[in-house]
């Protein structure tokens, strides 16, 4: 675990923009593996992938081409949220909300929940409605999802699962702590003890 001049070290990289960009691209890939297998447990499927390049493309006769440009652009946009967290948000986080001021691993986990709470606002209040909703010719999806076919309010749920499950894996692989010269001051730091 490598840190750089702030103080701080980090779980993946050597600093705050590295780590922010390999904890986004992780994070991504987490929660677009399970929003592709939503199906089998009942939920509404979110292929991001797929609707970012119909986003991109239009409705073409080429699947392949369109889930990998959609693909490509959804974990660029996925980077770019975990960038926007690991250098505005969580900072931010900690100075407005005293109690998640300290750099522990609880912290950062519960500030992960909190960026995939707004990502969640975001993504149902204006990216679906916006953008997707006009693809299908309007009225398909309604506000938060409500309308989104025959899944209704099932599908709202489904993308606050699927962002949780974004902001929980960013919070968790994006955790700086103060360095410390030994193991037992991170314990002490973030509070966890060892009988």
């Amino acid at each position: 675990m490598g840190g750089d001049d702030s103080g701080l070290k980090f779980l993946i990289g050597s600093s705050a923009g590295k780590s922010a960009v390999i904890a986004g691209f992780i994070a991504t890939h987490v929660a677009t593996i399970s929003g592709l297998w939503f199906g089998g447990a009942r939920l509404p499927k979110f292929d991001f992938n797929q609707l970012n390049g119909w986003l991109a493309l239009g409705f073409t006769n080429d699947p392949l081409l369109t889930w990998v440009v959609g693909g490509i652009l959804h974990y660029t946009s996925g980077i770019i949220w975990g960038v926007a967290f690991a250098l505005i948000m969580h900072p931010a986080l900690g100075r407005f909300i005293k109690p998640l001021a300290a750099l522990t691993p609880v912290n950062n986990y519960i500030k992960g929940v909190i960026w995939g709470v707004v990502l969640w606002i975001i993504s149902s209040a204006l990216w679906v409605p916006l953008l997707i909703d006009p693809l299908f010719g309007g009225g398909v999806v309604g506000p938060f999802l409500t309308k989104f076919g025959a899944n209704g309010v099932q599908a709202m749920f489904t993308n606050l699962l699927w962002h949780l499950i974004y902001g929980v894996n960013l919070g968790l692989l994006f955790s700086p702590t103060p360095a410390a010269p030994s193991r037992g001051a991170w314990k002490a730091s973030s509070g966890v003890a060892m009988r």
